[in-house]
């Protein structure tokens, strides 16, 4: 039983910590999500998250949102003005997320868990544009000493609002979808980046 105790210990301490802030995020944001939901607000969690929008439309609108979004949000990173910016998020980022298995679990950790929390929670009680405001703000990306952070934090903001709709009016699923494949993106993306400045940099990958 020692023996069992110790390997299940050993592979415990192999997972990536990102794995484990991934796992927190869904647990705790989700879990909480899901606390005052039912236990607080009194609503169904299915009601939440299914409303007058049935499971596949909500899925196809979280994918053509998530993809617009992603898009727009990493054609403005990958501006010549913002180089210094996506390079420290590449180099912040990179070398956790090496595998692609890794950058989709994690992706769908915070795209479930956030989306249970904020706009599933908070947003009845805050409304749209501030719970939007709230969620950028929390992840880093609305400070004023920073003009191009300032500006990214700005644009996310915006779409963070499309999904607040969605969520107002379809239900939870799509927005889950949508902030899932954003993540998706940026994280491919950022590894990408990540590489090539490895490469060029002769730095350890």
């Amino acid at each position: 039983m020692t023996r069992n105790l110790a390997e299940h210990s050993t592979l415990l301490r192999k997972v990536p910590v990102i794995i484990w802030l991934g796992l927190a995020t869904l647990v705790l944001f989700g879990g909480g999500g899901i606390a005052l939901i039912t236990g607080v607000q009194r609503r169904a969690l299915g009601e939440v998250l299914v409303q007058e929008v049935g499971v596949p439309l909500q899925v196809a609108y979280g994918l053509v949102v998530g993809v617009a979004i992603g898009m727009l949000a990493w054609m403005l990173i990958r501006a010549p003005g913002f180089t210094p910016l996506r390079e420290r998020y590449a180099l912040l980022i990179g070398p956790h997320v090496q595998q692609r298995s890794m950058r989709i679990a994690i992706s769908i950790c915070a795209g479930v868990g956030e989306e249970l929390f904020f706009r599933g929670a908070l947003q009845p009680w805050l409304g749209i544009p501030v719970t939007a405001v709230l969620f950028v703000a929390i992840h880093g990306y609305l400070d004023p000493r920073d003009k191009r952070l300032f500006i990214y934090g700005a644009v996310l903001t915006l779409g963070m609002m499309v999904l607040g709709w969605m969520a107002d009016v379809q239900g939870l699923v799509g927005p889950m979808v949508a902030h899932t494949l954003i993540d998706i993106i940026l994280l491919e993306r950022l590894h990408t980046t990540y590489c090539g400045i490895t490469q060029e940099r002769h730095l350890p990958a």
